[in-house]
C-alpha cells in the first residue's frame, strides 16, 4: 500500500507570488512619492539654504571691505580678481591757521611732517605706526595718502602720495616719506586724508571652487602675482563669478559688481550684490 499524502506541506503557486510582488512594488511606489520625495525636497531646500548663506556671508564681507577701500584704489583684473587698498580710518587736515595762531598745518611739499586733524582723529588707538616710507600695503604699519585719484603721479600702486605714519594721536599725525622732495603732490579740495592699511585682493577660481583673500602682500601698478591656494578661503563650492567696477567721477561713487554661484550636488544658487565706493579724494 501507498503511503497518505502529507497535507500539512504546503508551498506558493505562482499566481501568489506575482501578487506578492504586485503589492511590494505597490508599497515601494507609495513611499517613494508620499515619504521619500518629501524627505528629499527637504534636503534640497536645506542645500540651496547653506549655499545662499555661505555666498551672503562672503560678499557682505567683501561689499563691507569695499566700502572703506582708499578712494580710486579699487581695481579688477579680468573678472575673477578685485583688488583695493584697505583704510582704517581717515579725516580732514588743517589747511588755513586757526585765528591766534598755534596751528599744526599740512604742507604737501614737506617729505617729512605733522598737522592737526580737524574734529579729531576717529580710531586714532586703531592707527599703527611705522618707520619712514612709502612702501606701504604690506601690513608693516599704516601710511598716509592725501588726493589719491588714480592717475599718473596721484595712483598710490605706483607708491604716489603715500607716506609712512610714524606718530598718530586724537589730534594729529606725524609722517615720514623717508626720501627728499615733496611727499604729496598737492593738497585735497576737501583737505581729505586717509589711513591706508593693507592692499586687499578677492581671486575667484572655479577650478578649485575656491574664493581666496590675499593681503599684505605690497604695492604694485600692474596686477600682483598671487601664489596659488595661498591666501585665506572666503567660501569654498564656488562654479563661477563675476566682479566688474565702474569708478564713477569725483562727484558720483563708483560702483562695484560682485555675483557669486555656488554649487553643490547639482544645486545651484548665485547672489548678485553692488557696493557704493566712495571716490572723493
Amino acid at each position: 500500500m501507498c503511503a497518505a499524502p502529507d497535507r500539512r506541506q504546503r508551498g506558493f503557486t505562482l499566481v501568489e507570488m506575482i501578487m506578492v510582488i504586485v503589492l511590494l512594488g505597490i508599497l515601494s511606489t507609495v513611499l517613494i512619492v508620499f515619504i521619500v520625495t518629501p524627505f528629499q525636497a527637504a534636503r534640497d531646500i536645506e542645500r540651496r539654504a547653506d549655499l545662499v548663506d555661505a555666498a551672503d556671508l562672503a560678499l557682505s564681507r567683501m561689499s563691507r571691505e569695499l566700502r572703506g577701500a582708499l578712494p580710486n584704489s579699487v581695481r579688477v583684473h579680468g573678472s575673477r580678481h578685485i583688488e583695493f587698498i584697505g583704510t582704517v580710518t581717515g579725516g580732514r587736515y588743517r589747511r588755513l591757521p586757526e585765528p591766534g595762531g598755534g596751528s599744526d598745518l599740512f604742507v604737501p611739499a614737506r617729505s617729512s611732517d605733522s598737522f592737526d586733524v580737524l574734529g579729531g582723529l576717529i580710531d586714532s588707538g586703531l592707527v599703527a605706526t611705522r618707520a619712514p616710507g612709502f612702501n606701504c600695503g604690506t601690513g608693516a604699519g599704516h601710511c598716509l595718502s592725501v588726493f589719491n585719484t588714480g592717475q599718473p603721479g596721484f595712483n598710490a600702486y605706483a607708491g604716489d602720495n603715500l607716506a609712512a605714519i610714524t606718530a598718530a594721536s586724537a589730534g594729529s599725525i606725524s609722517y615720514d616719506r623717508g626720501v627728499s622732495g615733496p611727499a604729496f603732490a598737492t593738497h585735497s579740495p576737501r583737505q581729505r586724508f586717509f589711513v591706508a592699511d593693507t592692499v586687499v585682493s578677492y581671486v575667484c577660481d572655479p577650478a578649485s571652487g575656491q574664493l581666496r583673500r590675499h593681503s599684505g602682500y605690497g604695492l604694485s601698478s600692474g596686477a600682483p602675482g598671487l601664489p596659488a591656494g595661498g591666501g585665506e578661503l572666503a567660501v569654498d563650492q564656488v562654479a563661477d563669478c563675476q566682479f566688474s567696477y565702474a569708478p564713477g567721477t569725483a562727484t558720483r561713487r563708483g560702483l562695484v559688481s560682485l555675483r557669486l554661484d555656488l554649487q553643490e550636488e547639482g544645486e545651484r544658487v548665485f547672489l548678485l550684490v553692488q557696493a557704493q565706493v566712495l571716490n572723493t579724494p
